[in-house]
């Protein structure tokens, strides 16, 4: 059983299941989706895949990949209310917070005098970056996201990445499973596959 953050499942992990499922013919694999933090004990999950900084003491932590932050809005949002051009400046628009962020509502730059937050709000708030993805395209308002979950829009013509020289910050993308549990050999293996599978990948 592995537990996996909705998008980044969807975007990467799910496109490389078959491959996993054709190099071990034998497994069977229970791919749970969800923004909700997972009790890995309690659910019987034997793998978990996070987006962030993971605070468990009593978890294995094998960081795999980095994702950089993107700040992003729409061009139908952008012709509406101006384009911002300094971090201070979001005060000003509806920024559309994903509570899976620990700083959910204080965004994360980096300046000439270092690293600095700052305070957003706007009318859409979600534990799901799915709905946030989709309220920035239909032109609500500004997004801040890790770019693995957005590489489909990235390269769509109406979504505006802005701020760029302020968002500098990283996401770790981790592997994790209960440090008072056996790590079985089909665990081992099912993470190695995926750890090499996502470098390529992101």
């Amino acid at each position: 059983r592995i537990a996996v953050p909705t998008t980044l499942g969807r975007l990467h992990i799910l496109p490389i299941i078959p491959d996993l499922l054709s190099r071990f013919p034998k497994l069977e694999v229970d791919l749970v989706l969800s923004d909700l933090m997972r009790d890995m004990v309690e659910d019987r999950v034997d793998l978990v895949i996070r987006v962030g900084s993971v605070e468990e003491p009593d978890a294995v932590v094998r960081r795999v990949a980095k994702t950089p932050l993107v700040c992003v809005g729409s061009r139908q949002y952008f012709e509406k209310h101006g384009i911002p051009t300094k971090p201070a400046e979001l005060a000003d628009h509806n920024c559309l917070v994903y509570g899976g962020f620990k700083e959910s509502a204080n965004w994360p730059f980096v300046g000439q005098e270092g690293h600095f937050s700052v305070a957003v709000r706007g009318n859409l708030t979600s534990n799901s970056i799915e709905t946030i993805r989709a309220g920035v395209l239909a032109g609500v308002g500004i997004g801040m996201f890790t770019k693995a979950s957005l590489v489909e829009e990235l390269s769509h013509p109406d979504v505006v990445t802005i701020l760029g020289e302020y968002v500098q910050g990283t996401r770790d993308i981790s592997f994790v499973w209960p440090k008072r549990r056996l790590v079985s050999a089909r665990v081992r293996h099912v993470t190695d596959f995926l750890a090499a599978s996502l470098e390529g990948r992101i």
